[in-house]
């Protein structure tokens, strides 16, 4: 073996070295959300431990769809499976990836977006002040080639795609803060009896409705957005899967209603149903006391909200495949229930 040979040699057992040093260490050293209503590692991870085919519904998109859609309470209602593959902020390219992912292991008859971030005013979320929104929606994620070009589209250099990609780089500095769920968590044992849903509770500090009924024009969208969201409409189209564009009650702002329009709009234009449910307050039964925060409903409002949606959904795509019969699902429809009593439900 002549020396060009032995140093490749020698440089790829040292990089496979490497790897099986460093790949258990990113997993123990990486941020976990494991508890309280926040466990989003185990709404996230747990997803891909979910058998597969279940979900004839899947809900994506950023917060306000996790803290709006609850599966347990459409299951209750309708017989309808779903789940919220949501994170925070999550951008409508990170979207676009998570139907992927999904895609591969379900085989849902609906998507449902969530359309909040397409007023989002950043091309990326890498910055030091949001730094936690871009590992919010890789951190979770297994490696795949999805998520490699999710990396891609998420930071505008090399180094941010491969701290992404690769987050040791960036809790590299976590060892003060490790406890014993770090060492003992196992993502293939993660699981969410909500299926995706974030039950927030209920406020004591009402929250206005601003006042959006005079807005009528479009504002447009950021480029990068208004690509992902058309993106999203043709790997659905693509994929054969029915698509609807929708916002969650959230106490839209004058401008974000601008844009929603602009949303509208662009299906209007591709032939996707959108629906608005921010002019449907009266008939939800939702007012200034059932928000968690200015724009997230608190569990009891998703509780009213998801029972008129399922109405809604029933009327709109009455052939969905329903199983009403699933002891599991019964029993986490118990817990959620008696976690919803206590919050006053």
């Amino acid at each position: 073996m002549n020396k060009t040979a032995k140093f490749f040699c020698s440089a790829l057992a040292f990089l496979l070295l490497l790897g099986l040093i460093l790949v258990p260490l990113q997993r123990v050293l990486a941020r976990k959300s494991l508890s309280g209503a926040w466990d989003m590692t185990n709404k996230i991870a747990g997803f891909y431990n979910e058998e597969p085919n279940q979900f004839e519904v899947m809900f994506f998109g950023p917060s306000h769809a996790y803290a709006a859609f609850s599966p347990l309470e459409l299951w209750e209602e309708t017989g309808v499976k779903s789940y919220v593959f949501a994170t925070q902020q999550q951008p409508l390219w990170a979207t676009c990836t998570y139907i992927k992912e999904a895609l591969k292991t379900q085989s849902p008859a609906l998507v449902v977006v969530e359309c909040r971030m397409a007023f989002g005013d950043k091309e990326y979320y890498n910055e030091k002040d949001t730094f936690p929104v871009t590992f919010s929606y890789m951190d979770d994620l297994p490696l795949t080639w999805n998520k490699v070009e999710l990396a891609l589209q998420s930071a505008p250099d090399l180094e941010g795609r491969v701290s992404a990609l690769f987050n040791f780089m960036m809790y590299h500095d976590r060892w003060s803060d490790l406890n014993k769920s770090d060492l003992t968590f196992r993502r293939s044992q993660a699981r969410d009896p909500y299926k995706g849903f974030v039950m927030l509770e209920p406020q004591e500090t009402p929250r206005p409705r601003p006042t959006i009924e005079t807005v009528t024009r479009s504002d447009p969208l950021l480029e990068k957005n208004q690509y992902w969201l058309e993106e999203i409409i043709r790997l659905c189209r693509e994929e054969g899967v029915a698509l609807w564009l929708v916002k969650s009650p959230s106490n839209l702002e004058p401008e974000e209603k601008a844009m929603l329009n602009t949303v509208e709009a662009t299906a209007e234009r591709h032939g996707v149903p959108f629906h608005d449910f921010n002019e449907d307050y009266a008939a939800i039964g939702l007012n200034e006391d059932t928000f968690y925060d200015e724009h997230h409903l608190d569990a009891l409002g998703a509780s009213r909200f998801t029972r008129y949606f399922a109405g809604i959904l029933t009327q709109r795509c009455p052939s969905l495949k329903t199983d009403r019969n699933d002891p599991d699902w019964a029993a986490d429809l118990d817990v959620y229930h008696r976690a919803l009593e206590a919050l006053g439900g």
